[in-house]
């Protein structure tokens, strides 16, 4: 326990009032007769503290804020004529993507309907195996002969390959044929395959059908992104609103890989289908869906229709890059 001194002024009371006792003192007759011995001055009075307060005589320390950029704090600030500007590197862009990602117009990745392949494979010795039911040495697929015959719908020829010895682990066709066809989206083709034993005799086996909602193939005219009627508009292929959602996913991947490759290329729509007056209808609803998706004027997406039979109905988005 600390002790503290602290100055003390009684004023001096007439000798018939009574002093009335200090704070911590008894007020005892030793105390009154050591203020007369004294003459009549009071004693130095000492009061001791309880403990429960510290006395503290040291100031706190100075504390002046400064901002160090005081100065040149004004011309930091930003120039917002240049954050509203447009940069001439951004404007195409910006014309033919989406603002927000969580938006119907961004490219959706997991649309699978065009292949990234350049052409449709054709495992040669896979089918020879197959038929023979077992794995073939490479001295005895080397006696083997075969052939590859791809028939359209009516049973026609459309094309063929041929060779001997070692049939080849894939073949990949363009999808085109001498005659400069191309194959068409939403016609059926057949892969017959025929191969040659080392003793003259033939075995031939069918593959699965070559059946494509859509086919990229580029011509003298431009790309084309044939897209299958029935797809679009159903099976009748009458329909002159897009069916859902088969042909407006459809739709939707054509878009999609216009977006990732060849954005800015205009564009004609043209519809192949049972009277001009359906084909109209039915290249206006893609020319809406195609205006929507990749963000152009109407300007760059022409269309025309044209009359044509069952077999040969289909819409057809060509990129005029040509």
């Amino acid at each position: 326990m600390k002790t503290a001194i602290l100055p003390l002024i009684l004023v001096a009371a007439s000798a018939s009032a009574q002093t009335p006792p200090l704070p911590g003192t008894t007020g005892s007759a030793p105390a009154a007769a050591s203020a007369a011995a004294s003459g009549g001055m009071p004693a130095e009075i000492v009061i001791k503290a309880d403990g429960s307060s510290k006395l503290n005589d040291q100031k706190p320390p100075l504390k002046i804020e400064v901002d160090p950029f005081e100065t040149i704090r004004p011309s930091l600030k930003p120039d917002e004529n240049l954050l509203l500007a447009v940069s001439p590197l951004t404007v195409s862009w910006r014309r033919t993507h989406p603002e927000i990602l969580m938006n119907e117009r961004v490219i959706q990745p997991w649309r699978t309907t065009f292949s990234q392949r350049s052409g449709i494979g054709f495992k040669i010795k896979e089918q020879l195996e197959s038929l023979l039911g077992g794995k073939l040495e490479p001295k005895e697929a080397r006696k083997w002969g075969w052939s590859l015959t791809i028939a359209d719908e009516e049973g026609r020829v459309f094309h063929n390959y041929s060779g001997s010895g070692d049939p080849p682990d894939e073949l990949l066709w363009s999808g085109q044929n001498e005659q400069g066809e191309w194959v068409r989206a939403g016609r059926s083709y057949s892969a017959v395959y025929t191969f040659t034993s080392p003793d003259g005799s033939p075995r031939t086996t069918v593959g699965k059908p070559l059946l494509f909602k859509g086919i990229v193939h580029q011509e003298d005219t431009g790309l084309h992104i044939s897209l299958d009627s029935s797809a679009l508009f159903g099976t009748s292929k009458n329909a002159s609103e897009l069916q859902k959602p088969l042909g407006e996913d459809l739709l939707r991947s054509a878009a999609d890989l216009v977006k990732r490759k060849y954005s800015g290329i205009p564009i004609a729509v043209r519809v192949f289908a049972n009277t001009k007056e359906l084909g109209d209808a039915q290249a206006k609803a893609i020319q809406d869906v195609l205006l929507r998706e990749l963000m152009v004027a109407v300007r760059h997406v022409s269309v025309d229709a044209t009359r044509a039979p069952f077999s040969d109905q289909r819409a057809e988005i060509v990129l005029l890059n040509r």
